[in-house]
């Protein structure tokens, strides 16, 4: 990935980057900003409200659910009102076959996909509450003490894991609220790992197939650390990435309440 100094602009995210601060493997989008400037300083501020009208109280707005993992989801704006948080977002009127919902709850991923063969293009929601000592081992357990509440303890933690490959974190904004981005790649680690765990969600561990980079955006959203998630696959497909970016624009992160 080419990268040059001073502020780099992303779908729906402003991110201010530093010359040789950005290591390893990216698959970046390139598109419009949608939300303010980042603080250069690191430290995520207070949210401003927004003045328009919540999303996810209009009428138009559907709460997404699991609808079977074969259901495609109808062009309109949808709510994953399950979530610590209310996320909104359009779903535009593209080429099929389309998204389809993942997974819906409130303790881990919430997650959208767009999947013809050998081509994936993935974005999730999720919480993250520790990591394991062994990402390639659940059994050997969670690192004590936990890691802490704030953005930057999940920064940190991800930034010490063993089998990654981890980019150094740069701030990011989504909407009104701010935080870092990291990429990561899970390194390839034998057959007795064929799948990397990132961090635990809830119920639900969070992992990552060896070879593949994911590009985290961790906000702090009154408070609670939100990771947004996002793939794409190796094989690039124009009209689905054209569908991502106009999702990843419309994003709306409302508090609840």
């Amino acid at each position: 990935m080419d990268v040059h100094p001073g502020q780099l602009k992303m779908t729906g995210v402003t991110r201010v980057a530093h010359p040789t601060v950005i290591i390893g493997v990216a698959l970046l989008i390139g598109g419009c900003v949608g939300g303010q400037g980042a603080s250069s300083t690191g430290t995520p501020e207070e949210s401003q409200p927004s003045a328009e009208a919540s999303v996810s109280s209009s009428p138009l707005a559907r709460p997404l659910r699991n609808q079977t993992g074969t259901a495609i989801l109808d062009p309109g704006t949808y709510v994953l009102d399950l979530f610590p948080v209310n996320i909104a977002f359009d779903i535009p009127d593209g080429e099929p076959p389309g998204w389809h919902v993942g997974d819906s709850h409130a303790d881990s991923a919430i997650v959208l996909w767009f999947t013809p063969p050998e081509i994936t293009y993935e974005f999730a929601f999720s919480t993250a509450d520790n990591v394991y000592v062994d990402p390639c081992n659940a059994a050997a357990g969670l690192i004590e003490p936990p890691i802490g509440p704030s953005v930057d303890d999940l920064v940190a933690a991800l930034l010490d894991l063993p089998r990654f490959q981890v980019t150094a974190p740069v701030d990011v904004t989504v909407g009104a609220f701010r935080g870092k981005e990291i990429e990561l790649t899970a390194l390839d680690s034998g057959s007795d790992c064929p799948e990397v765990i990132i961090f635990k969600a809830g119920h639900d561990d969070y992992d990552i197939v060896p070879g593949q980079t994911h590009r985290l955006h961790i906000l702090d959203v009154d408070g609670v650390p939100i990771v947004m998630r996002i793939i794409e696959g190796a094989e690039r497909d124009a009209a689905a990435e054209a569908e991502l970016h106009q999702i990843l624009d419309s994003i709306r992160i409302e508090p609840k309440g």
